[in-house]
């Protein structure tokens, strides 16, 4: 004879994969960080708190794990559901405030010659960290129906390319206005110059287009020729390509600032071989990658466009000779009334 269990099934947190990827990545963190400190390397690859550095991965892997325990154990989770806490709001914001901690600690982990170029376990699990970070945050806003990033990018299908180009092109950006107060020679600042002038022209280029997907312009020329799927998305797609394809060239190149990953020259800064390690080199190929995308992607936007644009007039005419008829509808029965009032 079998028993029915009355007692109520909590269900499980369904970010629990991606609560595991945030230990994993935040450990692995804190053990590179902690063991550079065994290693005689300079100073000032530390910063004026080397001690911060720890903080980072420290902080996300004891509060995910924490998140896991306390949801892995029935009892607890039964009478302390952190998922459900003021309706999900409290797990929201902790997500949301891992993100920023992940945020600075990108920042001051891969910045210009910083502690992540002495390892590159670091430099990736800083980067893994943050996008897991990303991830379990937008997986939330999901479950809660909140703004995703699929309901951000889905106008059309060169969305996403255009947002990935520009995120690309602002750590260029970034990273060459700071790889300037470490370059010890011209070669190494001029190619620091370079990068500026590259990412400035893509970040107005891909910031337009973005602009254009959620309506800003509402111009008629705008709204036909500068909107996604347009011819002057095909072109200057293409202008991109060419220009970031110089930019590659300059860039990485042996000696410049984006040569390596890691940077070169050892750890003398002093030397006249010193390059820092910045994040130009993988932000440069990803931003190259993002824009020969929108054009690869532009034929299907602009049938998806197409499409769009047809459905919409045959929607419209539809309405009018719904409404004509309407019309007709309505003489006619006050003919047949005139008529009967006369009989």
């Amino acid at each position: 004879m079998e028993l029915n269990s009355t007692e109520p099934q909590l269900e499980y947190n369904r970010k629990w994969k991606c609560y595991v990827f945030i230990c994993v990545t935040s450990l692995t963190n804190f053990v590179s960080v902690g063991e550079t400190f065994d290693i005689d390397i300079p100073q000032g690859y530390f910063g004026k708190n080397p001690r911060v550095n720890y903080m980072f991965g420290i902080v996300t892997f004891t509060a995910s794990l924490l998140i896991l325990i306390l949801d892995l154990i029935g009892f607890i989770r039964n009478k302390f559901d952190f998922k459900s806490l003021k309706d999900g709001k409290v797990e929201g914001w902790t997500l949301f405030a891992f993100f920023l901690w992940w945020v600075c600690g990108v920042i001051s982990l891969t910045k210009a010659g910083a502690l992540g170029y002495a390892s590159l376990n670091i430099y990736l699990s800083s980067w893994a960290s943050l996008f897991s970070c990303l991830d379990a945050l937008n997986k939330w806003g999901g479950e809660k129906d909140i703004l995703t990033m699929h309901q951000l990018t889905r106008i059309s299908i060169t969305l996403p390319s255009w947002w990935i180009l520009f995120w690309a092109s602002i750590i260029i950006l970034g990273s060459a206005a700071d790889g300037m107060s470490l370059a010890t020679t011209d070669y190494v600042i001029n190619s620091c110059g370079v990068a500026v002038g590259v990412s400035a022209i893509t970040i107005f280029v891909s910031a337009f287009f973005i602009l254009s997907h959620y309506e800003f312009f509402q111009c008629g020329v705008c709204t036909s020729w500068l909107t996604y799927g347009g011819w002057c998305e095909l072109a200057c797609s293409i202008l991109a390509n060419i220009w970031l394809l110089i930019g590659l060239e300059q860039l990485t190149g042996a000696g410049a600032i984006a040569s390596t990953v890691t940077g070169s020259g050892g750890f003398d800064r002093e030397s006249e071989d010193y390059v820092p390690g910045t994040n130009i080199h993988l932000s440069i190929w990803t931003a190259f990658i993002a824009s020969l995308s929108v054009t690869i992607k532009w034929k299907e936007a602009r049938a998806i466009r197409f499409a769009q644009t047809s459905g919409g007039k045959a929607g419209e005419d539809e309405e009018e000779g719904q409404d004509e008829e309407g019309h007709d509808e309505e003489v006619e029965n006050g003919n047949n009334d005139s008529v009967e009032s006369g009989i």
